[in-house]
């Protein structure tokens, strides 16, 4: 089933396109790898199964997972223009393929396009969840909901999520639950209430193990407070972002955060560590939602590209 980080990190970008991770978690299943790492050792796990087979479609969906997560969008939609080409899929791996297509269409500003593969999404998990009643599902339509469609609507998923399952122990889906909460309030221009469920998140994720999670969390919590004008609590979880993100070779987001503290460090007119961290950010990696932040930035700290 889906995992789901939705749109986690949404708040970082200009607009809706990026979410998180999906009922299938690379992370959970690469989580006792040590000298490997998880790309290869899911390729050597494909290679030994039969195409097309249950577990190759299960393995596949990790492996859009891993894409997705370390926002390596150009590969995975190569990846996914590949997979669409198979006929007869299993229905809940076309849902998913559906899933992260609309998300990397939405990165690439194609939300047109996005949207037909999201409503299909929504329409499919709507009927999964009146089956199964999964609590994490109810949060995944609320959040599809909230990037193509309705935000007043998804927060009412949201609270009837949190009214039917909120007395569990669950810190994954206490998490999704308040991150998406604070995503709409985010958009509400509710920085105050957003600042609270994002907090929520923070607290629920931390120590558990999911660092890549609670890098996330932070961020978001981070973001929204440099929105509030409190720089020095932004700065504190964006380096508690990369730091955990340091610890990780293969993931571009790093330079988003660092182009994150970059700004901050402006605002509080520390401008030599402002340019220490702008130095690091890699422009060709960033996406383009990032990139009039860049330029804007360098502008203000008078650099040369």
């Amino acid at each position: 089933m889906f995992k789901l980080l939705l749109l986690t990190v949404v708040i970082l970008l200009s607009s809706n396109s990026v979410a998180s991770e999906t009922y299938n978690d690379h992370t959970d299943f690469c989580v006792e790898l040590r000298d490997i790492k998880c790309l290869t050792f899911i390729d050597n796990e494909l290679q030994a199964l039969p195409i097309h087979s249950v577990n190759w479609y299960k393995l596949m969906t990790f492996k859009l997972d891993y894409y997705y997560d370390k926002t390596e969008f150009k590969k995975l939609e190569s990846l996914i223009l590949q997979l669409l080409q198979i006929k007869n899929q299993p229905e809940s791996f076309k849902i998913q393929l559906y899933y992260f297509y609309s998300k990397t269409l939405m990165y690439f500003r194609r939300p047109e396009e996005a949207k037909k593969y999201a409503n299909y999404v929504i329409q499919n998990i709507e009927s999964l969840y009146h089956t199964f009643e999964d609590p994490l599902r109810m949060v995944e339509i609320a959040n599809m909901e909230y990037v193509f469609g309705d935000k007043q609507k998804a927060y009412k998923l949201l609270l009837v999520a949190e009214n039917k399952f909120g007395d569990r122990n669950d810190p994954v889906f206490h998490l999704e639950l308040n991150t998406n909460k604070g995503h709409i309030f985010y958009q509400w221009k509710n920085y105050q209430r957003a600042e609270r469920f994002y907090r929520r998140a923070v607290n629920w994720i931390n120590n558990t193990g999911h660092d890549d999670k609670l890098m996330v969390a932070y961020s978001n919590l981070a973001r929204v407070n440099q929105f509030l004008l409190k720089y020095e609590e932004a700065l504190r979880y964006y380096q508690k972002s990369y730091a955990l993100l340091q610890l990780q070779q293969d993931n571009n987001f790093i330079y988003v955060i660092a182009l994150r503290i970059a700004e901050v460090k402006l605002k509080m007119k520390d401008i030599d560590e402002a340019i220490d961290y702008f130095e690091l950010v890699e422009f060709d990696e960033l996406s383009p939602h990032y990139h009039e932040s860049y330029i804007s930035l360098l502008k203000a700290l008078n650099v040369e590209q």
